[in-house]
């Protein structure tokens, strides 16, 4: 994990889907996998498939609701940090505009007042 992802915080539902969800899909994938290739290799296998795809779908059913919930509550927070950092972005954008805006009326009141000083400068060096 990043430094800037730890300031952000780690909410319950990144831990749910990094360390339960996540894990619990490689698994229920595995084991389809596992009855598949012990298939292929197992004549005894092929006579209790039906047993296994019971199995495995007894155990996917309520994965798979558990697993969409927790992906929906997960996509609405990513998708409030994006709308948070659409937001920060702007306000990064709209101090910059004004900080340059304010150097360039600095300058700009700079100059005149230069203009003003060689101005008088002239003005003082005709009337001697």
């Amino acid at each position: 994990m990043s430094k800037d992802t730890a300031s952000e915080g780690v909410t319950f539902n990144d831990i749910f889907m990094f360390m339960i969800a996540v894990p619990l899909v490689l698994l229920w994938v595995g084991f389809a996998g596992f009855v598949i290739h012990s298939g292929l290799q197992d004549d005894s296998v092929l006579e209790q498939i039906e047993g296994y795809t019971t199995l495995i779908a007894i155990l996917g059913g309520p994965a798979l609701l558990i697993i969409k919930d927790a992906l929906d509550v997960w996509k609405q927070e990513q998708a409030e940090k994006t709308a948070f950092y659409k937001v920060k972005a702007q306000a990064v954008i709209d101090y910059n505009d004004a900080a340059q805006k304010q150097m360039q009326q600095i300058e700009a009141n700079a100059q005149a007042q230069e203009h003003k000083m060689e101005s008088a400068t002239i003005v003082t060096a005709k009337k001697k």
